[in-house]
């Protein structure tokens, strides 16, 4: 016999409860939807099957003390015969202990898939699947296959190799140590992008043709997580065609602010805002509005 609209339904809004109760309403009120010998799959190496409503209630009381401020929300809900499935999102701060892990005070944010299973509009049977691995990697306890994670101050001392060994003392060689493959540098001085560390090379190769004695000097050195923030002062003397000028012997200094995202030890994305104008202005090609 095919399943009516109402029963598919009925288990979509019982399901819904569900949902509800772990974004943050009554325990208890699972009373009403589970079924009080209810058989519970999870993770074979962190949950395996447990069973009984009991159960399911202390995992989720585990689940909060560690997320103080959990949320949940369902995104995608089909319903048919006596299953439900879902695909939704929980997560919080990390603020208790949780699995064994002691508080690192981080916002997660997991994917969780999975089934309920009814009988006579009850839940009898359910299976979750979270991306724990997703929710380890975040809170930092596990570390990504294939590359080994560099510290804020490795990141720091990477993002400085740049200016002073590569631009100021033109130790070209270190690029292909420090420039990833795929990286991408968006430079106010250049209407395209740099991209791979070929294209890095030939543009320092010309900067230091224009101007030998350039130096770099970082002013500040900030970092966050994959981000450096690094600001410098680069003094010269132009002695080489740039950007089309023919060399006016001129001394210049010019400030530049320069975001850098590092993967593995590689810069892998920068952002470069250069002063350009005031660098125009110092060689005598562009005139201040005004003049």
């Amino acid at each position: 016999m095919s399943q009516t609209p109402n029963l598919r339904e009925a288990n979509k809004r019982a399901a819904q409860q569900i949902f509800d109760v772990w974004d943050g309403d009554d325990i208890d009120a699972l009373d009403d939807v589970i079924a009080e010998n209810v058989i519970l799959h999870g993770p074979e190496q962190v949950l395996g099957t447990v069973h009984g409503r009991d159960a399911y209630k202390d995992n989720l009381r585990m689940i909060r003390a560690g997320l103080p401020d959990l949320f949940f929300e369902a995104h995608n809900v089909v319903a048919e015969d006596e299953t439900v499935m879902a695909r939704c999102t929980f997560g919080g701060t990390h603020d208790g202990e949780i699995m064994g892990i002691e508080p690192t005070e981080t916002s997660i944010e997991v994917t969780w898939f999975g089934s309920y299973r009814f009988d006579d509009g009850m839940v009898v049977e359910v299976t979750g699947l979270p991306d724990l691995f997703g929710a380890f990697l975040q809170l930092g306890v596990v570390e990504p296959p294939g590359g080994t994670p560099t510290t804020e101050a490795e990141n720091k001392e990477i993002a400085r190799k740049y200016p002073e060994d590569v631009i100021s003392e033109g130790n070209l060689d270190l690029i292909d140590e420090i420039i990833a493959d795929d990286y991408v540098e968006y430079n106010s001085a250049r209407s395209e992008p740099l991209r791979g560390p070929d294209e890095v090379r030939e543009y320092v190769s010309t900067l230091r043709a224009a101007f030998p004695d350039i130096h770099c000097g970082v002013e500040d050195l900030i970092a966050e997580g994959d981000m450096v923030v690094r600001r410098d002062r680069a003094t010269a003397t132009h002695e080489g065609e740039f950007m089309g000028i023919e060399a006016t012997g001129k001394e210049g200094v010019v400030e530049g602010i320069h975001i850098h995202r590092i993967e593995d030890g590689q810069l892998v994305e920068t952002w470069a805002q250069n002063d350009v104008m005031s660098m125009m202005q110092q060689l005598g090609v562009v005139e201040p509005p005004g003049k």
